[in-house]
C-alpha cells in the first residue's frame, strides 16, 4: 500500500535535469524544461491521487481509464526514455485495481528507464545510493504485483467453487490446477510467503487421494507425487514452513509496535508447538490425571494439562496465544494452525533479512490478511514513513481486555468436529473452574470464558447441557461468557461480549486452557502425519461427563436396535453419488433384522418451529448413544460416534491418506468396532462436491452393516461405560 512518495519524484526529476545538458542539449533549453517539469508534475499529481482513490467510492475501470489518460499526458509532457515515474505510478494503479498483467509490464519500463542513471557515466556519485534504493524500491513493487497477478489465479480457481458449488470442487476441477501457480509464487520474494505455503499443504493434501491415471500424469514432473506417505509428510512440512516464515515476520511486526507490540527482550522469542514445549515454558502447567488402568494405551507418552500464562495475547479465528510487549513467545497448538491469518504481521519475507535484530525495513508492510483492513481491531492509516498502511492499536486501548480468560475455543473450533473432539474435552476438564468464575457478581474485574459463537447453535446446545449455570432464568448469557469468532448471520444470544471480527485479538493479564501433544503419526494402517487427534483420556473424560448429563435431562427409554445413516445431501462437499441405492439396501436389512434405521443430517439451523439448540443437542446424542451401526460419508455428522457406547459398529466410507484418520482415532479411543470403507480414489477428497463407491462398495458396507448387527446383539442400551 506504500506509494511512490513526492520526495522520490523531485529527486529523479533532478537527476533529469543533469542529464539533459549532455543528452539532449540540441532538443532542449532552460526554459522549456522548466515547462516540461512543471506539467510533468501536474499529471504525476494527478496519478498520485487516483493511487489513493478508494476503490470502493469509485469504479476500478473508471481509475484505470482516468489514469492511463495522466499517464498518456505525463509521458507527453516529457517524452524523455530516462524517465520513468509515469509508469511507476501507472503500474501501481493498474496493481490496485488487479489489472497485473499491464503493471508488471508498466514496473519493468519503470526499472529499466530508473536503472540509467546507474549506467550513465556523467551520473553524480552522491545521487547513486538514492537512485540504487529506488530501483529496489522498483523491483520490490514489481514482486508484490507478479505475487498478486499468480494470486489471483488461486482466488479464481476458489471463487469458483465457491460460487457455484459453496466451497466445494467439481468433477472438471482438481487441486493439482493451481498447484503450479502456488509454486511459481513461493519462487517470488527472497523468502516464501507464510500463507502461500499453507495454500501449497492444504493442496498437497486435497490430492493425496488422487486416482493412479492422474497420479501418473504428475509422475513425469514430480517422482514423489506417486508416494502417498511422502507426499503427506512432505504437506506436513510445509505446514511446518509456513508457521516459521510468519514468526519471522511477526517478530518484525513487533518493532512495528503492532498490537501494542515492543522488539523482542530478554522474556524470549520462540514459537512454541504442541503441549510438552508449551509446559515448558508457560507460566504453570497441570498436567491432567488419569487412571491409566482404564485410559492406557498410546496417550502414556502424550502432555495433558491446564496451561496458564500472564500477560498475553489472544488473537485470529483460532484464538492463538502470543506474547505482549517485548515477549514474542508464539503458542501454536499444532502446525496446521495458520499463523499469518492469526497474529499481527509485516511482509518481512518480501526482501533479504539477516538477523532478527536488524533494524526495520520502510519497505515492509504491514500483512493484511484475507484483505481484512479491520484485522486486529486495527484501520488503514499513514505509517511512520508516511504510506498508506494497516495500523494496530494496543487491543487495551480499545477495551478488548480481561483480568483472567479461559480459553475454550482454539483452532477451527466452529467445525462441529473440532467442537466434540477439542473443545468439549476442554469444557469437561476445566468445568469446576469455569462454575466458579460463573457465580461471581459482575464487578470491575474482568474474569470471563472465551467460547466459540453461540451462532452455532450445537455451541449454545452444549453450553447449556453442560454448564446450565452460564444462563439466567430468562435464558439469558452470562456476561462472564466472551463469543469468539465472527457471526455468520444477524440475531443471537445477547447479553454477552462478542469478538466478532474475523481476525478478533484480546488481551488477558492471566489466561488457562487445556493443551496436549497430539499422536505423532495416524494410526495403522493409514500411517503418516496425524491430524488433530485428541489423546484417549481426554475423549473418554468427556464422553464420560456428556452421557451423565444427558441422562440427568431425559428419562430412562428401551432402545431398539438401530442403524445411523449419516447423510450429506445437504452439505456442499461429500455427497454420496449412491445414497439411494444405499438406503435402499440398508431399509432392507433394518426390516429383515428388526431393526429401526435411523437417517440423521446436519442441522444447518434451528427455527422457531424446530427444536431448541439444547434439545438438538440431546437428540443427537441419543440417536448415536443408541445405535448397534453407524453408516457415514467422512464428515463432521460422524463426529458424534463420540457419545457410542463400547462395541458400537462404525463403518466410515473414507480416505486412504493419513490426515483422515480422526475417525478410526475416535473410535478406537472408545472401544468401538471401526470398518474402513475406501471411497474410489479422487484428486480432490475432502474437497469433493460428490464421492463415490467404488464397484462392490454398496455390497461390503451392507455386509459390514449385518455384521455389526450380529455383533451387537448383546448390548444393552443403557450399558455403563
Amino acid at each position: 500500500m506504500s506509494s511512490v512518495s513526492r520526495v522520490s519524484i523531485v529527486f529523479l526529476l533532478a537527476i533529469i535535469c543533469q542529464l539533459f545538458p549532455h543528452q539532449n542539449a540540441d532538443t532542449y533549453t532552460s526554459d522549456n524544461i522548466d515547462l516540461m517539469i512543471k506539467e510533468y508534475m501536474t499529471h504525476l499529481e494527478r496519478l498520485v491521487q487516483l493511487l489513493h482513490t478508494d476503490t470502493q467510492t469509485q469504479k476500478g475501470t473508471d481509475i484505470i481509464a482516468q489514469g492511463k489518460e495522466a499517464f498518456d499526458k505525463a509521458t507527453a509532457a516529457f517524452p524523455d526514455d530516462t524517465v520513468a515515474h509515469a509508469h511507476a505510478l501507472f503500474a501501481k494503479i493498474c496493481s490496485k485495481v488487479g489489472v497485473y498483467d499491464e503493471a508488471i509490464s508498466l514496473f519493468d519500463e519503470a526499472i529499466r528507464r530508473a536503472s540509467l542513471p546507474l549506467e550513465a557515466e556523467n551520473s553524480d556519485p552522491s545521487s547513486l545510493a538514492e537512485t540504487k534504493s529506488l530501483v529496489n524500491q522498483l523491483y520490490l513493487e514489481r514482486r508484490r504485483s507478479h505475487n498478486q497477478f499468480i494470486g489471483s489465479k488461486v482466488l479464481q480457481w476458489h471463487a469458483a467453487n465457491d460460487e457455484g458449488y459453496k466451497g466445494g470442487i467439481p468433477p472438471e476441477r482438481s487441486p493439482w490446477q493451481p498447484m503450479n501457480y502456488v509454486e511459481l509464487q513461493l519462487g517470488i520474494f527472497p523468502f516464501p510467503h507464510p500463507q502461500t505455503l499453507f495454500e501449497k499443504a492444504t493442496l498437497i493434501v486435497l490430492s493425496l487421494d488422487s486416482p493412479e491415471e492422474e497420479i501418473q500424469e504428475m509422475k513425469s514432473v514430480d517422482e514423489e507425487a506417486i508416494n502417498v506417505t511422502a507426499r503427506a509428510w512432505e504437506a506436513y512440512e510445509s505446514y511446518q514452513e509456513s508457521q516459521s516464515a510468519a514468526f519471522v515476520a511477526y517478530m518484525h511486526g513487533k518493532k512495528r509496535y503492532l498490537a501494542g507490540g515492543q522488539p523482542c527482550g530478554q522474556e524470549g522469542y520462540d514459537l512454541f508447538v504442541g503441549g510438552t514445549t508449551w509446559s515448558k515454558h508457560a507460566w504453570k502447567s497441570n498436567p491432567f490425571a488419569y487412571d491409566k488402568s482404564i485410559d492406557a494405551g498410546q496417550s502414556d507418552d502424550l502432555y495433558m494439562g491446564i496451561i496458564s500464562f500472564q500477560n498475553v495475547l489472544v488473537s485470529g479465528r483460532d484464538a492463538v496465544i502470543s506474547g505482549y510487549k517485548d515477549n514474542c513467545n508464539v503458542f501454536a497448538r499444532h502446525p496446521y494452525i495458520n499463523l499469518s491469518n492469526n497474529i499481527p504481521l509485516v511482509t518481512a519475507w518480501e526482501t533479504p533479512i539477516s538477523e532478527v535484530t536488524t533494524e526495520d525495513n520502510a519497505a515492509w508492510e504491514t500483512y493484511i490478511p484475507e484483505g481484512d483492513t479491520r484485522a486486529f481491531g486495527g484501520s488503514v492509516g499513514k505509517d511512520g514513513n508516511g504510506n498508506d498502511a494497516l495500523l494496530i492499536p494496543d487491543p487495551r486501548s480499545n477495551n478488548a481486555w480481561f483480568d483472567s480468560a479461559i480459553l475454550l475455543t482454539g483452532y477451527a473450533s466452529d467445525n462441529y468436529f473440532h467442537f466434540v473432539t477439542e473443545v468439549l474435552p476442554s469444557l469437561v476438564v476445566m468445568r469446576n473452574r469455569i462454575k466458579d468464575i460463573l457465580k461471581q457478581q459482575q464487578t470491575e474485574t474482568k474474569d470471563v470464558v472465551v467460547v466459540p459463537n453461540l451462532q452455532n447453535e450445537f455451541v449454545e446446545g452444549f453450553l447449556r447441557l453442560l454448564l446450565p449455570e452460564a444462563f439466567d432464568d430468562k435464558g439469558k448469557l452470562s456476561p462472564h461468557i466472551v463469543q469468539w469468532g465472527p457471526w455468520k448471520k444477524s440475531g443471537g444470544v445477547g447479553g454477552t461480549t462478542h469478538f466478532t471480527s474475523t481476525h478478533p485479538i484480546a488481551f488477558t493479564k492471566r489466561l488457562a486452557t487445556v493443551m496436549w501433544d497430539q499422536p505423532a503419526t495416524a494410526p495403522p494402517p493409514l500411517n503418516g502425519p496425524a491430524h488433530c487427534l485428541t489423546p484417549k483420556p481426554l475423549i473418554r473424560a468427556m464422553q464420560r461427563v456428556v452421557l451423565k448429563s444427558v441422562d440427568s435431562n431425559t428419562s430412562d427409554t428401551v432402545m431398539p436396535k438401530k442403524i445411523v445413516y449419516c447423510s450429506r445431501s445437504s452439505s456442499s462437499t461429500r455427497k454420496l453419488a449412491e445414497e439411494d441405492e444405499l438406503l435402499s439396501r440398508l431399509q432392507e436389512v433394518a426390516s429383515k433384522e428388526g431393526a429401526q434405521l435411523f437417517v440423521f443430517e446436519k442441522q444447518v439451523a434451528t427455527n422457531a418451529t424446530g427444536p431448541s439448540p439444547l434439545a438438538a443437542v440431546i437428540d443427537a446424542i441419543q440417536v448415536f448413544q443408541s445405535a448397534n451401526v453407524v453408516v457415514g460419508v467422512h464428515g463432521a455428522s460422524l463426529a458424534n460416534i463420540a457419545f457410542c457406547r463400547i462395541g458400537t459398529t462404525i463403518i466410515e466410507l473414507g480416505f486412504g491418506i493419513p490426515q483422515a484418520a480422526h475417525y478410526l482415532h475416535l473410535a478406537s479411543s472408545l472401544e468401538l468396532d471401526y470398518v474402513g470403507v475406501r471411497l474410489r480414489q479422487n484428486s480432490r477428497s475432502f474437497g469433493a462436491t460428490e464421492v463415490s463407491l467404488p464397484e462392490g462398495g454398496v455390497d461390503e458396507v451392507v455386509n459390514s452393516v449385518i455384521k455389526g448387527l450380529k455383533l451387537s446383539e448383546g448390548m444393552d442400551g443403557r450399558d455403563e461405560l
